[in-house]
């Protein structure tokens, strides 16, 4: 997801302001818009979609 232009990773919940050097994947999950850092990345291809949070679930869970 993203919020004022700072992706967050929709499966760990990583800011990019915290991360500079980290990278952000868009992806498509039910047809909304997610973002997932590159770590998490191997997660989702070699596990499954379900890790990856709606942005109204993460936005819940980091309280905004």
């Amino acid at each position: 997801m993203e919020i004022n232009g700072i992706q967050v990773c929709n499966v760990c919940g990583r800011p990019s302001d915290q991360d500079p050097s980290a990278v952000f994947i868009q992806a498509n999950k039910g047809g909304e818009l997610v973002h997932i850092c590159t770590p998490c990345i191997p997660h989702v291809i070699h596990g499954s979609g379900e890790v990856v949070k709606s942005n109204e679930a993460m936005s819940a869970q980091l309280n905004r």
